[in-house]
């Protein structure tokens, strides 16, 4: 770690900004990897205004920083810095609601179960996680993804000016934010169209894995049909972890249905556990889908397939043959190697595109149908496991790849949210799209702070 430049450090303390060393600060954290990263100290703007102040002095000093907001990603760097200042936007967790104009206004350091929970007394929620610190949402097939429901995005620029983007003003910030992450500015506040219920029906349901077939069947024959029935969304993982191995299968209606038609084939495989009810959302964000993976040391990598039976079964028999390969080069080790399969369909994508759309290129994807995005959540107990196994973590998604091309099915698209750092998901929005991001970020942010300055998160491709 380089010796920390004292002159940045009091230029913050001098803009009354709250500043802290890492060791007296202990921000919530993904996992073990992101927060090992010590920068030289963490500031924590509690308005537009000090992140305004941040800025000047970051720039004036040409200092390298981090952003941090709910600390999602699971990758070291994502949200951490060890060589200049993070911002850390903990004090900035408010959310507020306009009950005239049905708008959410959410600040960054806010945690979707905080968002929820927020918007509760109003009888309203927001189209965010299905779990407390992240997500993509319950209500996707029938609103689009978070990003296509915001109304208007607050930024502090690289030259500290503040400024609003959305549909009538500074319109192509507005369209590059819903999927350009941090790469034109701080986002100081989101406004978010609410969703006028905040009930909904769920069920997180653990079956043997005899039944994989059945199970396998019911998620491919759910999202070939999800177009008629937009309130109704799944997902199915198998996961490895001490015990052996399972299934679940996570099930939700957001018109709070439980026997909502597409859950047929479903209902007629036997779970040998279910966990099911109606509840507000703020509540079954966790109860449904168990708590986010915070493990000790957390790897995610994600890609996606088009919507093949026999990928899925290929998938699947390769988890079982990189299981036993980690096992047998760390046998005393504790270890989970989840993959997770839901489906990205042309409903999803429709709403986006009605709505203004975005930068994600995905009505590409799905031009011919549904697609399978896969998720594969590696948790490790010890650092030293962590390098004994994760070569073997990273070749199991090699293999993934290699599947999907040798069946014809390969997407090359990489959900942001979920990506590794060794992955590039923006260079997967499409040439003119990525185009399109350059063009915006030279227009708003002329010295390229976000891009020079900037050292967490996924940069603009050159």
């Amino acid at each position: 770690m380089k010796a920390p430049n004292a002159a940045v450090v009091l230029a913050l303390l001098s803009e009354g900004a709250s500043a802290t060393s890492l060791g007296r600060h202990s921000p919530s954290v993904t996992c073990v990897s992101n927060s090992a990263l010590a920068p030289w100290c963490m500031v924590l703007p509690e308005s537009a205004s000090d992140v305004s102040s941040i800025v000047k002095v970051l720039t004036k000093n040409d200092c390298p920083f981090g952003m941090r907001s709910g600390a999602h990603s699971a990758w070291a760097g994502a949200n951490s810095i060890a060589d200049g200042v993070t911002v850390d936007f903990g004090y900035m967790n408010t959310t507020t609601y306009d009950d005239e104009a049905k708008i959410a206004r959410i600040r960054p350091g806010s945690t979707w179960g905080h968002v929820l929970s927020s918007l509760d007394p109003y009888g309203v929620t927001a189209v965010g996680g299905r779990v407390s610190v992240v997500g993509y949402s319950f209500y996707s097939s029938r609103e689009g993804f978070a990003c296509d429901s915001v109304a208007n995005f607050e930024v502090v620029l690289g030259d500290g000016s503040i400024i609003n983007a959305n549909a009538k003003k500074n319109s192509d910030l507005f369209r590059s934010l819903k999927g350009g992450s941090g790469n034109f500015g701080f986002i100081t506040r989101v406004d978010q169209y609410v969703v006028e219920s905040n009930t909904m029906w769920a069920a997180r349901q653990v079956y043997n894995t005899t039944q994989k077939n059945e199970l396998f069947d019911a998620y491919f024959n759910f999202a070939n049909n999800q177009s008629e029935d937009d309130a109704s969304q799944n997902m199915v993982s198998y996961i490895y972890n001490a015990d052996g191995f399972n299934l679940v299968a996570v099930l939700s209606n957001i018109d709070s249905s439980p026997e909502a038609a597409a859950f047929d084939e479903y209902m007629s495989i036997e779970p040998i556990l279910s966990l099911s009810r109606v509840d507000l959302v703020s509540n079954l964000v966790v109860k449904s889908t168990g708590p986010a993976a915070l493990g000790v040391y957390t790897t995610w990598l994600v890609g996606m397939t088009a919507h093949n039976r026999r990928v899925m079964d290929l998938i699947n028999q390769a988890q079982i043959e990189y299981v036993e390969k980690m096992k047998e080069a760390a046998p005393d080790s504790n270890f989970v190697l989840h993959v997770q399969f839901q489906p990205v369909t042309c409903s999803i994508v429709d709403h986006s595109i009605a709505k203004g759309s975005n930068v994600l290129s995905l009505e590409d994807i799905v031009a011919d149908g549904p697609s399978i995005m896969w998720l594969v959540e590696f948790t490790v107990d010890t650092l030293e496991t962590q390098e004994q196994i994760l070569p073997l973590c990273l070749e199991f998604r090699d293999a993934i790849n290699h599947i999907a091309d040798e069946n014809g099915a390969q997407k090359n698209w990489d959900f942001l949210n979920y990506a590794n750092g060794d992955q590039g998901p923006i260079s997967m929005y499409g040439a003119k799209n990525v185009a399109f991001l350059q063009s915006v970020s030279a227009k708003y942010d002329r010295r390229q702070v976000f891009q020079r300055l900037r050292k967490t998160d996924f940069k603009l491709p050159e």
